[in-house]
């Protein structure tokens, strides 16, 4: 998925730009096709993938992921690739919270903290392959990146077909009962957020992470390329210029995740981490839109990508951890449904930011509405240690 997601992230980006020629406001835009999707199949999926099977959902979401890819690939008008990231979006859902929740009860949640981080690593070094190869296959032509992408999403569909096991027991439904059962499952995931201390505080978190992110996610590029005017300072192809960049970020990503790993001992810590990970992101952001020099300020992002490498896996630990089996995958899909919720509504202020303002004032509300999480993690970092005490001085 390394390989392939980043082969798409490193060539949709500049396939936008310079051959579709997309504006900052419908690269944003695009995205919300993405988070519209989420939003409206995130919940649904996850619950299916509780009550039928994780191992399948995941193959179905890869099948619908590379028909997106291929549409895309095909199109250079703005509806069709909207249509496409739908579809895209779509096909993810399968994939989230369901292949997490098929890892969680693969090894029964033993070390979950240190195999999430270890997997984001093993996906951060192929994706400096996939980054590698969409540079390469992008000079001759960006389209074939983008089908070569699509196909590895269809090559590893067929692959998990024989080769994903799964061996967590199913209860098994009545015919003409699924969708009572699913009704439910999905009450259940919801009831245990509800009733959850730290899941509560959580679902403000994971908002919050939606809320910021999708300005910078929809606009980096083209800010690298033309409002740092990094396209005129080297004299190579823009998509080596994006694909160093995200290729740095991966290596370092990978380095860092191996410091996490190493002092991640106390239950508290993975707040800690949390903490000053969205710390680094807010000054990694900030330095990205104010540094005067193009390359101090190239080095703000590079500096925020790498922090947030390392938040999203402590993110899908938090969350593993504090839920049961039965509703993982419910509980999973619906913080990532919230997520998308958090990118829809600011997909709109940050396109009227786009078009009223600068890409730095963007920037600048995408660094305040992280300060929140920041506030929180301390929240549960204060919390768990006196739970921990509690504990102890009761026995």
């Amino acid at each position: 998925m390394g390989l392939s997601f980043h082969m798409l992230f490193t060539a949709a980006g500049l396939y936008r730009i310079d051959v579709a020629s997309l504006e900052v406001y419908e690269l944003i835009l695009i995205g919300s096709a993405m988070e519209i999707s989420i939003f409206i199949f995130e919940v649904p999926t996850g619950i299916v993938a509780d009550l039928k099977s994780r191992k399948l959902s995941v193959i179905i979401g890869l099948f619908v992921m590379s028909i997106g890819i291929f549409i895309e690939g095909l199109t250079i008008v703005f509806l069709l690739i909207f249509l496409a990231q739908f579809i895209w979006g779509f096909g993810y859902t399968f994939i989230s919270g369901a292949l997490d929740a098929w890892i969680s009860d693969e090894i029964k949640n033993e070390n979950i903290e240190k195999v999430m981080i270890g997997s984001t690593q093993a996906y951060q070094l192929a994706s400096v392959l996939g980054i590698i190869l969409a540079a390469v296959i992008g000079l001759k032509d960006i389209r074939i990146a983008l089908f070569v992408s699509g196909g590895l999403s269809l090559f590893l569909a067929v692959f998990l077909i024989f080769f994903m096991k799964e061996t967590r027991e199913r209860e098994v439904i009545i015919k003409g009962h699924f969708y009572k059962k699913y009704y439910q499952q999905l009450i259940d995931g919801f009831s245990h957020i509800k009733k959850h201390r730290v899941l509560r505080i959580m679902f403000f978190i994971m908002l919050f992470y939606g809320l910021y992110s999708e300005g910078i996610d929809r606009s980096y590029e083209i800010y690298i390329l033309d409002g740092l005017d990094f396209r005129n300072v080297f004299n190579i192809a823009p998509i080596w210029i994006l694909a160093i960049v995200n290729a740095v970020v991966a290596v370092f990503s990978y380095i860092m995740l191996n410091i996490v790993k190493k002092y991640l001992k106390k239950g508290h810590h993975i707040y800690i981490w949390a903490f000053n990970f969205t710390l680094m992101m807010i000054i990694g952001i900030l330095g990205f839109a104010y540094l005067p020099n193009i390359y101090f300020a190239l080095f703000g992002f590079i500096f925020f990508s790498i922090s947030r490498g390392g938040t999203y896996p402590l993110l899908n630990a938090i969350l593993i951890k504090n839920t049961p089996s039965n509703v993982k995958a419910t509980v999973l899909s619906s913080f990532g449904q919230l997520d998308a919720i958090g990118q829809l509504l600011s997909g709109g202020l940050m396109v009227l930011l786009a078009i009223w303002f600068e890409v730095k004032e963007m920037y600048l509300v995408t660094a305040l509405l992280l300060m929140v999480p920041v506030i929180l993690f301390t929240r549960l970092k204060n919390n768990h240690i006196k739970d921990a005490k509690f504990l102890e001085v009761n026995g």
